[in-house]
This record gives C-alpha cells, structure tokens and sequence, in this order.
C-alpha cells in the first residue's frame, strides 16, 4: 500500500515559481516528451539548498539579510503585516508571523521590508532625540552659575578659598606651596622661637640682633621668621 503524501499550502506566487522552475528544469534536462513532476523540483530545490552562514559573496540571500530576518522582533514583523493582507497583524506569535510572512512574501522581500523598517525606526529616534536634546548650552554646562564674584571696583574674579595654617587663615592662591613654605620655616628655624603658655602671646622669636619679639600666633612667627630669615 502506498502511503497519503504528506501536503503543504503555498500561495499563489509561490506557485507560480514553482512552475517556472518546473519548466526551466524540464527545458535543461528532459530532451523530448518526458516531465517533471512538482516532487522532483521540490527534491532538486532541496538537493541544491545552500545553507544561509555559506551564502555571503554568493547570489542569492545574504548573511545579513539572514540574520535580520531571524532577529526581527514583534512590533518589526506587526508593521509588516499590517500591510500584507494574507498575514494577521495579531493574535500570533513572533515566530509564526515571521513564517507566514515569509511564506507570503519570500526571503528577500522580507529582508528588504525589514531593512526599510529600521532606517524609518532610526530616523524617528534622531528627530526625537533631536527634539529633546539641550534647550540651551548654559543649562547644558551646568546651572548657569560660575565661581566669580564682584570686587569693590566692580570687577569680577576668582572667590579667594581660603586654607588653615594654624591659629589663622591666609589666601589660599596655591594650598600644597603655601603650608610647605610655612611649615619649612618653622622647622628650619625652631631654635628661633619658643612657646610659654604663661603670657597672652605665648610664643618668642629670636631676631638676628640677639633681641627678642613675642608673638600671638604661629601666623605671627612665620611672618617674623620669613622677614628676618
């Protein structure tokens, strides 16, 4: 007994490619009245089948075209379909809409739909970005604010910082150079000054005369030091 072929619906338009290959195989292989029957051009459509990771630098599909059929993703497919009447916008899934329209329309109108769908989805995102980009460089930068202040002359400069040397702040032009310069002078010099608790300027310099001068501050000993040293 024979066994009930197994069947499969195609469209018309693939029907009608399918005959044209039918009547091409039969003019290339069959010399007078012989034919060809739908199965054996199916069997040779099958037999000359080259895989899609072989085809890139042959006719045919492309590798990207490919890969950009097999990554469409849902709303890609759902705006294809909805201009294809033989394929549902809804109620499928990714995958069954992405066979039937490629049962409808073929791999490579498929791919050149899909290719289409993304320039117009990536020029939607330039305009939007573009739309919503930076009102204006200063809010760009930051908030519109700088670090300058007005002096008494009606000037703008730098607001001086200020840095702890001790029992007194100075301008803060270069920090790191300052305490180095200051504390150096303490260092180099300790046998020039000394520091009692018992007065209200407990600290002394000695001078270079021999002669003595009290101090209230470290800021003051520095600055005896660095005039006299």
């Amino acid at each position: 007994m024979f066994e009930a072929m197994p069947e499969i619906e195609i469209t018309d338009t693939q029907q009608a490619d399918l005959t044209a290959i039918q009547e091409d195989l039969e003019e290339a292989f069959i010399e007078t009245y012989g034919h060809i029957r739908t199965q054996d051009v199916v069997d040779y459509l099958l037999d000359t089948y080259t895989p899609p990771d072989q085809l890139e630098g042959e006719q045919g599909l492309s590798r990207p075209d490919y890969e950009r059929i097999a990554s469409a993703e849902y709303p890609e497919l759902q705006r294809i379909a909805s201009e294809v009447s033989e394929v549902p916008g809804s109620g499928i899934d990714a995958d069954e809409m992405r066979g039937k329209l490629l049962s409808a329309l073929g791999t490579s109108e498929l791919a050149t739909r899909l290719a289409d769908v993304e320039s117009e989805t990536k020029a939607d995102e330039g305009d939007e970005e573009g739309a919503t980009g930076p009102e204006n460089s200063a809010d760009a930068a930051g908030d519109g604010h700088d670090s300058t202040q007005t002096d008494t002359s009606g000037q703008a400069g730098p607001a001086p910082d200020t840095v702890e040397t001790g029992d007194a702040a100075e301008p803060n032009n270069a920090p790191g150079d300052t305490l180095s310069v200051a504390n150096r002078l303490l260092t180099e010099h300790d046998e020039k000054w000394t520091r009692s608790d018992e007065t209200d300027e407990p600290y002394e310099v000695t001078l270079p005369d021999g002669s003595t001068v009290s101090a209230r501050t470290k800021d003051d000993v520095r600055k005896l030091l660095f005039q006299n040293y």
